[in-house]
């Protein structure tokens, strides 16, 4: 049986990785999303066409899936990634749940989530007052992505160990092998090469977390 914690260890870097190159080759950026058309136009020119995950609350700090919001005037058509969550992912109880305490999960592991198991190029958050609301956008065409190099996945994976609770040996193998690359799993390392040709090496302790990465102390400090 599958859970939401298993999708985001599996999904989580190669999800975050699809974002970076996405939002990297867009630059500065602003979002008009068109409800009746359902194309999300960015400012940089580029249109795409999106469907409604949901929002969050500041207020209730909760997460609202598009098809239980009640409120919303979202056309039914736009909620059809949402739907087929609901209705592919029945062993996952945070799909079938209309609402959802952030501090069990928020709209950007959910998003991570999402955007994988719907084969979307990206989601986006769109901040209003008093909350968020999530989107996947599907575009047509985008650039090859090249995939991380070694300080980018680092980056990303001492940022994730500093907001989300996981087994974080299993996020790190887990990109490996959704990306088809070479690594080795032992019981004190794991061992693995880049598509930009780098060397990983990550120092496991006794119990299998992990403990540096290419001898720098993990999570690294992430400087914002």
């Amino acid at each position: 049986m599958s859970s939401l914690q298993s999708f985001f260890e599996r999904f989580a870097l190669v999800s975050l990785e699809k974002q970076e190159h996405f939002f990297q080759n867009l630059g500065e950026r602003t979002l008009d999303l068109d409800l009746d058309a359902g194309v999300a136009r960015f400012s940089s020119g580029l249109t795409c066409r999106f469907q409604v995950l949901g929002t969050e609350s500041d207020n209730t700090l909760t997460w609202l899936w598009g098809w239980a919001d009640e409120q919303s005037e979202t056309p039914e058509s736009l909620l059809a990634s949402c739907r087929e969550l609901r209705s592919r992912a029945l062993q996952v109880p945070e799909f079938q749940s209309p609402s959802l305490e952030l501090n069990r999960a928020d709209g950007n592991m959910l998003s991570i989530v999402s955007s994988m198991l719907c084969q979307a190029t990206a989601f986006y958050r769109d901040d209003f007052e008093g909350g968020a609301l999530y989107v996947l956008v599907f575009c047509d065409r985008t650039e090859r992505n090249p995939g991380f190099d070694r300080s980018g996945l680092l980056k990303q994976l001492s940022e994730l160990a500093e907001i989300y609770d996981a087994d974080f040996r299993n996020v790190l193998l887990s990109y490996f092998r959704e990306k088809g690359l070479p690594v080795t799993d032992g019981p004190r390392e794991i061992s693995g090469e880049l598509a930009t040709g780098e060397r990983l090496v990550a120092d496991l302790d006794g119990q299998g977390h992990i403990m540096a990465v290419n001898g720098e102390p993990f999570p690294a400090r992430v400087s914002r």
